[in-house]
């Protein structure tokens, strides 16, 4: 999933609707429709990553079940928002600092083990196969876009 992007076009109604419209609530009207996209394809990671069994940890006792599972997760792209423009991904969330490490059960540093694989591990993707949602996430996007477009004013009030 690392690289992959989504383009929509043909939208010029929507570009149109959203020039009409204050800069901060376009922003954040985007934002909460690609995240709402995004949210299927993060449900798809989770249901499919993998999780610590009994006879593992007890070899591990540094992994907590479903550490890697939790830290899948929605967030705001900081480059895009430098940029001026709205995005966000799905990726596996690390844990705070001073709760890192190798011997913190909130860290799951893993991960890339886990997506990719090592010489000794073969690769149990997640985040990769999570992709294959792409298309009803941008579903999902496209008709939370169409609701707010339906439903709004030029002001970006909910009309009566």
């Amino acid at each position: 999933m690392a690289g992959e992007t989504v383009i929509v076009s043909g939208l010029d109604e929507l570009k149109r609707k959203l020039a009409e419209i204050p800069k901060a609530m376009r922003r954040r009207v985007l934002r909460n429709a690609l995240a709402a996209g995004a949210r299927e394809v993060r449900d798809t990671a989770r249901r499919a990553a993998p999780v610590l069994n009994l006879g593992v940890s007890l070899k591990a006792p540094y992994r907590k079940p479903g550490t890697v599972k939790q830290a899948i997760s929605v967030r705001t792209s900081k480059l895009d928002r430098k940029d001026g423009n709205v995005g966000v991904f799905i990726n596996v969330r690390p844990a705070k600092k001073g709760q890192r490490g190798a011997k913190s059960t909130t860290d799951p540093f893993y991960w890339r083990f886990l997506e990719f694989g090592t010489k000794k591990m073969a690769a149990r993707s997640f985040l990769r196969g999570a992709s294959s949602r792409l298309p009803q996430a941008l579903r999902i996007f496209e008709e939370r876009i169409a609701k707010w477009v339906n439903e709004t004013d030029a002001s970006g009030k909910v009309k009566p």
